[in-house]
């Protein structure tokens, strides 16, 4: 029995959880809470939680290559 080739292992996580980073896009600062793999889709990805304008906390997962450091931000 002749098994498939494994999936390439991610590289080291550029962020780790209490750093506070933006999309590359703009928006709001957002604290890191989980980076690493995820089966459904190549690289790391990271989970981040931020307040709404409505002072609601979201929750999304973005993947790396979208983030960056924030600026002028206080690191809890």
């Amino acid at each position: 029995m002749r098994l498939g080739k494994r999936p390439a292992t991610p590289a080291q996580p550029t962020y780790r959880a209490g750093d506070v980073l933006t999309l590359k896009s703009g928006g709001r600062p957002m604290t890191v809470t989980w980076t690493g793999p995820v089966l459904f889709a190549p690289g790391n990805w990271l989970i981040c939680q931020w307040f709404g304008d409505d002072g609601e906390l979201q929750q999304e997962m973005f993947p790396e290559e979208t983030l960056e450091r924030a600026h002028n931000t206080l690191a809890a």
